[in-house]
């Protein structure tokens, strides 16, 4: 159901007797989980060369991010992601939740930011590489006691009524005993959540190729796998299942790509929320398919960019609540086979072939050798930054916590807090 304000009565009727009204203030986060500053610099100089820049590095606004939970040093990503749909520190078992009810945002709403947007009268964007259930998209829109319960997540993101739904997840949306495009339903409750989006009026697509055919106008539900988009594992398992995207699953950033050219239509502005989730589930485990991962990430902020280049009341913000495997790049002597561990015990890895890494050419066109080293198996705290552009990032200097994030989105969207 299109939800009507005060604001777009006005707007309709200034538009009657004035011309067009102006476009609303509109607002694309992307969340590139496990993206530390050191996986940004090895793609900078796989993809740039030791002399490029990334888009990444076009993003004017810069700080240093810190985003503990409430019991944590390091956000889990349910946390993190409460922190900025909600503006307010969570504990690390929140989701939408804080002491299991759900908060009062920083701006005095009893919702999450993207209700906050769909009140408003926005389009709602939601993107996801994993399960649209994930807690970067879900939280946005759902509160549940336990992140576990995907059914009662799944069943809040159709009815926070998004315009644009793109990810994995397609077991969540389904019954038990009904088979999907990709796999079984999960379902406890009996609901067919497709066929409720259907008959909401959503276009239903399940493959890349669908999604590049549906209609470039109205409600999309995209459900491209069981539950996440991309496989997981070290280059053996990856190349045995075909690389990294599941079969006929889009990228992130072609889904992001098709999520703008929906909302951008229009003069209600909208709020696009993108969580790229193989960044961080391969951080530590495959250093090729990380970065593979986080080229996606970067054309993703490149179209971020352009966007903003179109409409200056556009604000953007880029940021990830951790950092995956603390990847950083380091010399490597050669190009033959990579010894697994260096004398100081970092553990090494090198292109998909084992062998190390090559910069894309620099000034004197030079390609030099390199190797990732990862520092922990999973998510550390620290070596975090948030970039921006746009009326909301004016927020993202010095150092921020992330709760800033949703005032930054708040401020390009509606305005300081009061």
């Amino acid at each position: 159901m299109k939800i009507t304000t005060k604001g777009a009565l006005l707007g309709a009727a200034m538009a009657a007797c004035c011309g067009p009204a102006m476009a609303e203030p509109s607002a694309i986060f992307l969340h590139p989980d496990g993206m530390g500053v050191g996986t940004w610099h090895a793609l900078r100089l796989q993809q740039a060369g030791p002399d490029g820049r990334l888009r990444w590095d076009a993003l004017p606004a810069t700080a240093v991010y810190v985003g503990p939970s409430a019991d944590h040093v390091t956000a889990t990503s349910n946390a993190g992601a409460t922190s900025h749909a909600w503006g307010v520190r969570a504990r690390s078992d929140s989701y939408g939740m804080v002491g299991g009810r759900r908060p009062r945002a920083a701006s005095g709403a009893d919702m999450p930011i993207g209700l906050e947007a769909r009140r408003s009268g926005r389009r709602l964007g939601l993107v996801n590489s994993a399960s649209l259930t994930e807690p970067g998209t879900g939280v946005m829109v759902a509160s549940v006691p336990d992140r576990r319960n995907e059914t009662e997540i799944a069943a809040q993101l159709l009815a926070s009524g998004a315009e644009v739904m793109l990810g994995g997840g397609e077991g969540w949306f389904l019954p038990q005993g009904t088979r999907g495009r990709h796999g079984p339903g999960l379902r406890t409750d009996g609901r067919n959540l497709i066929e409720e989006a259907r008959r909401q009026g959503y276009a239903l697509v399940f493959t890349a190729d669908e999604l590049a055919a549906a209609p470039a106008s109205g409600k999309l539900l995209g459900l491209f796998a069981h539950t996440d988009t991309f496989n997981e594992g070290d280059r053996e398992a990856l190349r045995r299942a075909g690389g990294l995207l599941k079969p006929g699953a889009p990228d992130w950033d072609v889904m992001i790509a098709a999520a703008l050219e929906r909302l951008r239509a229009g003069p209600e502005g909208y709020l696009l929320v993108a969580n790229h989730e193989a960044t961080d589930d391969l951080g530590g485990e495959n250093a090729s398919a990380v970065l593979t991962a986080a080229a996606a990430a970067d054309r993703a902020v490149g179209l971020a960019v352009a966007e903003a280049a179109r409409d200056p009341e556009l604000t953007v913000i880029v940021a990830s609540d951790s950092d995956s495997g603390a990847m950083v790049a380091t010399d490597a002597a050669a190009r033959g086979p990579l010894v697994p561990v260096d004398i100081r015990g970092a553990r090494l890895e090198g292109d998909a072939e084992g062998r190390p890494f090559l910069t894309a050419p620099d000034r004197s066109g030079h390609r030099i050798p390199f190797t990732i080293a990862w520092g922990v198996p999973g998510d550390v705290a620290g070596g975090l930054v948030a970039r921006g552009t746009g009326p909301g990032a004016r927020l993202i200097t010095g150092t921020v916590d992330s709760t800033d994030i949703y005032r930054a989105l708040h401020l390009g969207l509606f305005g300081p807090l009061r």
